[in-house]
């Protein structure tokens, strides 16, 4: 098996538990619009995949989904709902810290330049690069994010691990030949990194 060089965080899922039903709670009291139909304003078109691909600006997708909720309060408002699904977990921010200083480490991950506004200043003090898919264009489980982010780092794939809690994502990185970990919890992440080899550089 090749030294691993560099391990790919998701974030969602991953270092983050998202917490949808605040988001709809919060735009919920806001509208006075029961939350299936708030799940359908945002959810059920491509807007938000042409946000969360840099093909529309935050303005044009605060736009969108205030016409559709009939959404009154101002911008600042509207991003604070839609951060909300944001719940940092610490354990996972000191593992991957930990883990930065023996093994190079990337976050990858499928977002919007609303969101990354919180992002941005969770990760400020992790050691590693970030990939964002409205910057680059593209979005899991499409592979031209995954060979962006090998040549960012000039990585081949079998020195290269990929945590991920969404199975097609998992399944576009195996089939380029990362090494994958379809993650469940912090348990059987750290089991999969003893087989790696990489718990003995912790």
């Amino acid at each position: 098996m090749s030294r691993i060089e560099c391990v790919f965080f998701d974030l969602g899922g991953v270092l983050y538990t998202l917490d949808y039903e605040a988001v709809w709670r919060g735009f919920s009291e806001c509208c006075g619009m029961p939350s299936e139909e708030v799940q359908s304003a945002i959810y059920s078109d491509g807007t938000l995949i042409e946000f969360e691909t840099g093909k529309i600006s935050p303005i044009q997708f605060y736009e969108a989904i205030k016409r559709r909720l009939g959404f009154g309060a101002g911008f600042d408002e509207f991003k604070k709902i839609f951060n909300s699904i944001l719940i940092k977990r610490d354990d996972m921010f000191g593992l991957v810290s930990d883990l930065s200083n023996f093994v190079n480490v990337l976050i990858l991950s499928n977002t919007n330049e609303i969101n990354a506004e919180v992002l941005n200043v969770d990760l400020r003090d992790l050691d590693g690069d970030v990939v964002y898919s409205f910057e680059v264009g593209y979005t899991k489980p499409d592979q031209r994010i995954f060979r962006f982010a090998l040549e960012k780092k000039s990585l081949t794939p079998e020195k290269t691990i990929f945590i991920d809690d969404l199975e097609e994502n998992i399944r576009a990185a195996r089939l380029l030949g990362i090494h994958t970990h379809l993650y469940k919890d912090r348990d059987s992440l750290m089991r999969f990194f003893n087989d790696y080899g990489i718990i003995d550089r912790l």
